[in-house]
């Protein structure tokens, strides 16, 4: 049976963030293709988020099955990707969605 786990959502996060950078350091001074490309950072990183966010719905809903745990790098991930599209409010969801998955998680802990 083939479906998603934290593995390849990671995987897609990665290459979102890796298109990120490529387009950072891409070196154009043109203010038209500066605005272009810093929209496609904001939408990258939004579907960084977006990607997160389905992995933790994911995680909740299938019962809390491991292979559906987002880890710290994904976490890292994501909020590195925010940072740097600058969305401040995205970064602020992260933190919060973080702190609820460690919460999720004591709590998981303290039924077994």
């Amino acid at each position: 049976k083939c479906r998603p786990n934290a593995v390849a959502f990671t995987a897609a996060i990665k290459a979102h963030s890796a298109a990120m950078k490529a387009t950072l350091s891409s070196d154009e001074g043109v203010d038209a293709q500066n605005n272009v490309l810093t929209q496609q950072i904001g939408a990258s990183a939004r579907r960084c988020e977006d990607l997160l966010q389905q992995l933790c719905l994911m995680y909740q809903n299938q019962g809390n099955d491991r292979s559906l745990k987002p880890t710290s790098v994904t976490f890292d991930l994501v909020n590195k990707a925010l940072t740097q599209a600058k969305d401040w409010e995205g970064v602020e969801r992260v933190k919060m969605l973080r702190s609820e998955a460690i919460k999720m998680q004591n709590n998981t802990r303290r039924r077994k």
